[in-house]
């Protein structure tokens, strides 16, 4: 929008806006299967992706071009690019789970820098341009929220940046678009949702089905990860609350008066209690309000139910593969997975559209593509480009980011279960004293959980 006014084409181009958490029907239909906005409509087709149609817009219609000749700057403007979407949006929205000060400051600095690249105006290239337009509504709701929540101000010690949003602040094609501050704020405070500490033995229980909906989780855990993740993109947060456990140490009552299974996901509804991670995705959406997760098509509805029974075959196959060679034992579940994103071609999900399989199977994905590439130097996407695009499109959407667990976390959690499957087979099948010290010694110089080495020192009696 901002590009379409700096261009002075609001007469040329009508504003339709859309409400996103209760959109209308005929626009997935009829104008964007892809079902997202911005999306435009221009001699007879339909374009999406904003930076597409940034360049779309400048390069068809009338108004001051917003990209220049000058070669050196042209190709400094791609790079500028491509580094939005690719690193900067994904780092600072990456932060608010950490230390934004810390965490954003390399991205920020490379903005400080880019934008002493050319000294002929204050603007990324000299003048103001599509990458102006590109990271102006980022850097405008970043600076609002991490200044309002963690006090963190992203232009202490970046004059050049400071100067350049004084500046974006004097252009009225950006300022007639710009987004309340209090909205801001509360979008990103609902976006990540406050997590409540996790219960371990010493706590004491909820008051027990009192009307409240209550979902028992553990933040680690990829079966519960599934059922967060529906319950969020259904905008359920006020109406099914989290009851996080620590798995390592969980309470007694939650076996005794919760779920004798002893085993999370769990949903306390209606004064029952509802386990099993695909019963429970399927559960929330039929039974709570919020958009619809199972498409309608006898089709893809029975190749959702196959999908969905597959999950069991690709995670025992990805674990598996962890004892042996994960390049050759992992390629057949894999390759399934990329043969199947080919089945429908009206998006880039499973089925088309965003469905209860992709919510299904990304926890696993997202664990097993950090930590084969961390350990194994093992990259899923290889010679896959609808999994790789599939991982890109599932990383834009909320619901599902909210959830997403530390990737360091991921790959000590990795580790733990490689070290404590290499202990067995030291200690099971080979029983040598000295091979044992060697492997206590190893462990304790990974610096590994006391949980592990309290398993290795107990051997030593």
């Amino acid at each position: 929008m901002n590009h379409a006014l700096h261009r002075g084409l609001q007469e040329n181009i009508k504003l339709v806006p859309i409400d996103l958490p209760n959109r209308p029907a005929w626009f997935k239909e009829k104008v964007n299967p892809a079902n997202k906005v911005p999306a435009l409509e221009h001699n007879g087709k339909i374009m999406g992706e904003s930076l597409d149609l940034i360049k779309y817009v400048d390069s068809n219609f009338e108004g001051p071009s917003l990209y220049p000749l000058d070669p050196e700057k042209r190709d400094f403007g791609e790079d500028m690019l491509k580094y939005v979407d690719t690193t900067f949006t994904k780092v600072v929205f990456g932060s608010f789970k950490g230390d934004p000060a810390k965490d954003t400051a390399p991205v920020f600095d490379h903005l400080e820098n880019a934008l002493q690249k050319f000294d002929d105006g204050p603007f990324f290239l000299g003048d103001l341009s599509l990458v102006d337009v590109a990271y102006i509504p980022f850097v405008q709701r970043f600076q609002v929220f991490l200044g309002e929540v963690f006090k963190y101000d992203i232009t202490a010690g970046r004059p050049k940046l400071a100067a350049w949003i004084e500046e974006m602040n004097k252009m009225v094609a950006y300022t007639q678009t710009i987004t309340d501050s209090e909205y801001v704020i509360n979008f990103f405070k609902n976006v990540l949702e406050h997590r409540p500490a996790s219960l371990d033995a010493t706590a004491d229980p909820p008051a027990l089905f009192d009307g409240t909906t209550r979902l028992y989780t553990s933040y680690g855990c990829p079966y519960a990860q599934r059922v967060w993740i529906t319950r969020n993109f259904k905008g359920l947060q006020e109406k099914i609350k989290l009851v996080p456990l620590n798995l390592g140490n969980r309470p007694a009552w939650y076996k005794d008066t919760v779920y004798p299974e002893n085993k999370v996901p769990a949903l306390e509804h209606n004064g029952k209690i509802i386990g099993e991670s695909l019963d429970l995705i399927k559960y929330l959406d039929n039974t709570f309000e919020g958009p619809s997760l199972f498409p309608e098509d006898q089709a893809k509805r029975e190749f959702g139910e196959e999908l969905l029974k597959y999950t069991d075959t690709f995670t025992k196959t990805m674990w598996a593969s962890l004892k042996g060679d994960p390049f050759t034992e992992t390629a057949p579940v894999l390759d399934y997975l990329e043969n199947a994103l080919y089945k429908f071609d009206d998006g880039p999900f499973f089925l088309g559209q965003f469905s209860l399989v992709d919510i299904a199977y990304i926890p696993f994905i997202e664990r097993f593509q950090i930590a084969l590439n961390e350990l194994f130097k093992c990259d899923i996407t290889v010679e896959r480009p609808k999994l790789s695009a599939w991982i890109e499109e599932m990383n834009k959407i909320d619901a599902y980011v909210q959830t997403k667990t530390d990737s360091k976390e991921i790959v000590e959690i990795f580790k733990r279960k490689l070290m404590v499957r290499s202990y067995e087979y030291c200690f099971g099948s080979l029983l040598d004293l000295n091979l044992t010290r060697v492997f206590i010694l190893a462990v304790r110089k990974q610096a590994l959980s006391s949980e592990v080495y309290e398993q290795l020192d107990g051997l030593w009696i």
